[in-house]
């Protein structure tokens, strides 16, 4: 079980009962990785034994995106496989933060050098942020560190008075969102600025029972499903996991509705974009994908020789060989797998032709092109490109929407090449079929129960 702390502090008692003693507190957000709840209560590895708190205060994280790591041992290994054999990468030193993709056993995977890797779980404190608050700036100027660590490195800093969103702490850090990164700064030097919540309470063992808030002004309660599953396995079972802990609520609704198996649609999304409508790493962003033979149909072949000074792409296969330059005489450069250069080119073809340019992106988890703004509803590529930028339920509806009779059928049928055929174009139709296949049968192992039809 992988849950969070909800009160601002929890006790870790010696035994599963209210009056045993007590060995220690965890502080709001911290994860606990543990076995099942027995009579309610958590048993895992605290300190180098084993501690016990109850399950009423934890909630199940449904959302590895919003796990911080912090290394807490002065120098962690980074290797290339969840083994303490496998090939040495790195080197972290304690403060530095780490981005968590998964457990693995007792390894976690993270992002390393825009690839993954593994370190050895019980050497990384994990924190979920949930909620976060508003809070000015006291000092003249501010730090803003990579980590929460003085000597970590400088992101930039901060004026007397800026507002900043805070959203979380770590000891005598609070974590931030800067430039599109999470960054920290010393609490000392920021105020909260008081709102009409009530404060957080402390647990002392008591029957407080927490109650999730929304994220985003979403209705948090139709996106999460009622069983959580561990993010584990193969890469396929935890792309699945992570997918179906963040959307199955909504996913289970609307496949029932569509009398589909949830596994079909999930399997969809995970392969169209892991599961993940927004990039946190480029400032929450709608995940795209900028296609260069599409702004070419659009706008380029009506401005062909400024077209040609900026864009390009294979004569042979259109959907390879895209490469761009902002400038006629710089280099060519590739952008596909990174949001931030996906971005990049995007802003600039608006500022060309903003709707060609909107026509020319796939959008969201289900990378729907923007031309097919008016199959799934809406009366302008604006409209869609808003609504898809605004939550996920807009991007998972609009996939629904997106389905036709026949693809629903080859679904029904598990035919997931014919599907692939229709959905991602003929050309690649195998690949992207083997690949919803293979999460199709991950799901389902993991979930081997649930009706197919939800009914």
């Amino acid at each position: 079980m992988l849950a969070a702390v909800t009160p601002s502090l929890l006790n870790v008692r010696s035994m599963p009962t209210p009056s045993s003693a007590i060995l220690g507190q965890l502080t709001q957000g911290m994860v606990i990785k543990g076995e099942a709840p027995i009579d309610n209560w958590i048993q895992f590895t605290y300190q180098n034994t084993f501690g016990f708190i109850s399950a009423h205060y934890l909630q199940p994280i449904n959302d590895l995106a919003k796990l911080t790591g912090t290394v807490n041992t002065d120098r962690l290994n980074v290797r290339a496989a969840p083994s303490a054999s496998a090939k040495y990468l790195a080197t972290l030193n304690r403060g530095a933060s780490v981005k968590t993709l998964a457990f693995v056993n007792d390894w976690l995977e993270i992002e390393f050098n825009g690839d993954t890797a593994y370190v050895a779980s019980a050497y990384v404190d994990l924190v979920y942020v949930s909620t976060g608050y508003y809070a000015k700036v006291t000092a003249d100027l501010l730090n803003v560190r990579a980590a929460p660590f003085r000597t970590a490195n400088l992101f930039g800093q901060l004026a007397q008075g800026e507002t900043i969103w805070v959203e979380g702490k770590q000891k005598s850090w609070s974590q931030i969102r800067f430039n599109g990164n999470r960054g920290y700064v010393a609490c000392e030097y920021i105020t909260k600025i008081e709102s009409q919540e009530p404060d957080p309470l402390i647990i002392q063992d008591s029957d407080y029972s927490p109650i999730p808030k929304s994220n985003n002004n979403q209705d948090l309660s139709r996106l999460t499903p009622t069983t959580i599953l561990t993010v584990t396995g193969s890469n396929e079972q935890r792309n699945a996991a992570a997918t179906w802990n963040k959307w199955g609520a909504l996913l289970q609704s609307l496949s029932t509705q569509k009398e589909l198996d949830v596994a079909c649609a999930l399997a969809v999304l995970c392969v169209e974009s892991s599961g993940k409508g927004f990039e946190q790493n480029n400032s929450d962003r709608m995940i795209i994908r900028f296609e260069n033979h599409k702004f070419w149909g659009y706008w380029g072949k009506y401005h062909p020789q400024q077209y040609r000074q900026h864009f390009r792409y294979s004569d042979e296969k259109v959907w390879q060989g895209h490469q761009w330059r902002r400038e006629p005489t710089s280099e060519w450069v590739s952008f596909h797998g990174r949001q931030t250069s996906e971005w990049q080119v995007f802003e600039f073809a608006r500022q060309l032709d903003e709707k060609s340019a909107m026509l020319s992106i796939s959008m969201g988890a289900p990378q729907i092109m923007g031309f097919h703004f008016e199959r799934i509803g809406y009366q302008s590529v604006i409209e869609m490109f808003n609504a898809f930028s605004s939550n996920i339920q807009g991007q998972i509806n609009g996939l629904f929407d997106f389905f036709s009779p026949r693809m629903l059928g080859y679904l029904r049928d598990l035919s997931f090449t014919e599907f692939a055929g229709m959905y991602n174009g003929s050309g690649q139709k195998q690949v992207y079929g083997d690949k919803i296949q293979k999460h199709y049968a991950a799901f389902r192992k993991m979930m081997p129960n649930l009706d197919k039809t939800l009914s």
